[in-house]
């Protein structure tokens, strides 16, 4: 950058300013161009992007106005007009129609013609180009259009009807995105905010999700049972016991006192026999409470109690569920459904100790698995779903 300001700051520039415009037609999908073509010299030019990789720029007969840009008064909104013929600008679109680019990005560059590929100048192979600061557009709307050329106004990002910034509204301590609302799985059309945490995984025993009470829950995987202090833990393993004294609701609201419920705990650190395997307990530190959860089968009871966080949990399909109190064998032959009997088990509870259960989760290289570690990770929140949990510049 210091070496093209020194450049044009100089008494004569023996170089000439260039025009380049990288056009994202649809995601992904980018159209290059500058404005040549009007004496017939349909030279193709190569530039880098900020990677260093060389992008072939083709020349495109049009003109391109008012992107000056002023300190006071309302923001510009440039228009570029470009031939509405057989051209290289339709070739580069494929079958969109101009309509289509209504609300895409264009974004100018500008340069000198000695910082080109091939040039005195150029900086080399995958360096970054030398050249002025870009201005981002997007295509407002098509201000004109007949059988000759077709003139789009541009506006900035922030400056297209209806669209005002923040584009979110900041709550304090609760994430605004709509759960799983970015999903992969989800079509892109369709895709609502930045939170996108999985919403399926594919392996049933491996699956891993978190409640509405920010606990994990995990499928059939390996538990050992603990047999309360008379064995060690191992940091990271997960373990189960059968000492809970629970009061559990049956199918007809009737309650009955029940002992012996299974619990299950990850260790959050190696603790031996002599004085320090200490049994598994929410206000003690060495241990984390998990949930459990099962396939789906009919004719099998699926318990629920008063204190709802010990509800069984089942995965049905693609969806995860718990039930509200105990189903009865003999009628428990469809697949849950919300209502009476089930609500889905998998809810976030906006909390930024929800998104870190979940984005916190190490992806493992076998299968794809989640991986609950034991301390804190400095992975980064993704998307920013709270003020100040990732810094951005």
């Amino acid at each position: 950058m210091s070496d093209i300001i020194a450049t044009v700051q100089s008494q004569e520039i023996a170089s000439e300013f260039v025009e380049l415009y990288d056009l994202e037609y649809s995601t992904g999908n980018f159209a290059y161009f500058y404005p040549g073509g009007l004496d017939d010299d349909l030279t193709e030019i190569q530039f880098r992007d900020s990677a260093g990789a060389i992008k072939t720029y083709e020349a495109l007969p049009m003109e391109a106005e008012s992107f000056s840009i002023t300190a006071d008064g309302a923001y510009n909104r440039p228009s570029i007009t470009v031939a509405n013929i057989e051209s290289v600008f339709s070739a580069a679109i494929g079958d969109l129609v101009y309509e289509d680019l209504i609300g895409q990005r264009i974004t100018r560059r500008t340069t000198l013609k000695k910082y080109l590929v091939g040039e005195a100048s150029d900086t080399g192979d995958n360096n970054a180009p030398v050249e002025f600061p870009k201005q981002v557009y997007i295509i407002d709307t098509i201000k004109s259009k007949n059988i000759l050329s077709v003139t789009f106004e541009l506006a900035a990002p922030f400056d297209v009807a209806g669209i005002q910034l923040p584009t979110r509204v900041i709550i304090g301590n609760a994430c605004p995105f709509k759960y799983r609302g970015a999903d992969t799985a989800v079509a892109r059309v369709d895709r609502r905010g930045g939170c996108d945490w999985d919403a399926e995984f594919v392996k049933d025993a491996t699956a891993l999700y978190v409640s509405k009470n920010d606990e994990y829950i995990i499928g059939t995987s390996n538990i050992t049972n603990w047999v309360n202090g008379s064995s060690t833990a191992t940091q990271g393993d997960q373990y189960l016991t059968q000492n809970a004294t629970l009061i559990q609701i049956n199918s007809t609201g009737v309650r009955t006192s029940v002992t012996n419920v299974k619990e299950y705990w990850q260790a959050l650190t190696n603790q031996a026999v002599a004085g320090e395997a200490v049994a598994p307990a929410d206000n003690n530190a060495n241990w984390r409470r998990l949930r459990k959860f099962n396939g789906y089968t009919t004719q099998t009871e699926y318990k629920g109690y008063t204190d709802k966080r010990h509800n069984e949990y089942v995965k049905s399909g693609n969806k995860l569920w718990q039930v509200k109190r105990n189903t009865i064998p003999s009628s428990n032959t469809t697949v849950p459904i919300e209502g009476a009997s089930w609500t889905e088990g998998d809810i976030c509870s906006k909390s930024l100790t929800a998104c870190k259960k979940r984005f916190h989760a190490l992806k493992g290289a076998v299968n794809e698995e989640y991986v609950l570690i034991t301390t804190d990770s400095n992975i980064s929140l993704p998307f920013g779903g709270f003020p100040g949990a990732l810094q951005r510049r």
